[in-house]
């Protein structure tokens, strides 16, 4: 129901729209805004939120072409560590497949068309997942802000994990391979040549287990003489939105002591994909697969090998549930063995 009143000597009308908001516009002062004016504006909010009106004129639905900005602008500002992934993911498979299809008329069986399409293409499980999951993310952002009543893929299945194994990490061995590639000089000498420094970025993130965007917003005033913080703040937050500890090793501090000290933060200034681009290229010159996550692996798998306890490793990481960790407990030193000597039939 609408309501005009005088309020501190001006016309204010109140209402709500058909989203069950509410609306207070100040219209002008008494005396001044003229009382035909104020009560006409009155009856016309009165008509177009009448139950009659609303049902001979429905709210337009958004297609995803239309609504995937701004959910991505709203994406951005509360994930900004994950987000140049979910916009990839929004950009690269979900708006080529329904940009035109409206919120609300996205098919459970095209979406499932859709997964199978994509695996037959050559895409993995785990990333099949992860797009299936920024999809029912944005239909389910899209129920909470009224676009549409319901998620009509609430139930789609994500695929089936066929092609499980344990995470791939680097040895010893193959972690000297990799900082030797930097500092390699390459076709006789001609042309670009490899960047000695990264060794050492390489080096820090082998061991500390930091995660792409946290080796990025580390700043030198987290890092002290036996252990470095990894803040989480306004202007940089991490995955989690939480800070953890880590312990310097030899390692780790060697590689900071070879980086440059100008400047506020650890690492250059450099995006994202430019740092994963470097990382690619010092491995394919040192004969290794695997992306810069795998760091992030390799540092894991070691604590595990060693015999850390799964708990300390989770806090050591910033692991956000202990499952995420158990990923690795097939590396902790006899597990198998001592569990099957437990028994005698």
């Amino acid at each position: 129901m609408a309501t005009l009143r005088p309020i501190d000597g001006s016309y204010v009308l109140d209402w709500r729209d058909r989203d069950g908001v509410r609306h207070r516009d100040t219209l002008g002062r008494v005396g001044v805004f003229p009382k035909k004016r104020a009560e006409a504006l009155l009856r016309q909010i009165e008509i177009e939120t009448s139950p009659g009106y609303l049902a001979l004129n429905p709210k337009p639905v958004l297609s995803l072409g239309g609504f995937g900005p701004v959910y991505l602008a709203w994406h951005a500002n509360e994930y900004p560590a994950s987000h140049y992934r979910v916009a990839q993911i929004v950009a690269d498979y979900l708006l080529p497949e329904f940009e035109h299809w409206r919120l609300d008329a996205i098919a459970p069986k095209q979406v499932d068309a859709w997964k199978h399409k994509r695996l037959a293409a050559g895409a993995k499980s785990q990333t099949v997942i992860k797009e299936l999951r920024t999809l029912k993310a944005i239909l389910n952002k899209a129920v909470e802000w009224r676009e549409i009543p319901a998620s009509p893929i609430e139930h789609v299945a994500a695929p089936r994990i066929l092609d499980s194994k344990p995470p791939r990490y680097y040895t010893a061995a193959e972690l000297g391979m990799l900082y030797g590639a930097c500092r390699a000089t390459v076709n006789g000498g001609e042309g670009p040549q490899p960047n000695p420094q990264h060794a050492h970025w390489w080096r820090l993130y082998a061991n500390t287990g930091l995660r792409r965007t946290e080796g990025l917003i580390l700043k030198r005033a987290w890092v002290g003489q036996e252990a470095m913080k990894v803040l989480s703040t306004e202007e940089d937050r991490t995955k989690s939105g939480k800070w953890r500890e880590i312990p310097l090793t030899v390692g780790a501090q060697e590689a900071l002591d070879g980086m440059p000290l100008a400047g506020e933060y650890v690492m250059p200034r450099i995006t994202l994909p430019s740092l994963s681009r470097a990382f690619k290229r010092d491995a394919d010159r040192g004969g290794l697969d695997g992306s810069l996550h795998t760091l992030r692996h390799t540092y894991c798998s070691h604590l595990v090998m060693a015999g850390v306890p799964l708990r300390t490793v989770q806090q050591l990481l910033g692991h956000s549930t202990i499952a995420v960790t158990e990923h690795y407990v097939h590396l902790a030193p006899g597990h198998l063995a001592a569990a099957s000597r437990s028994i005698s039939l």
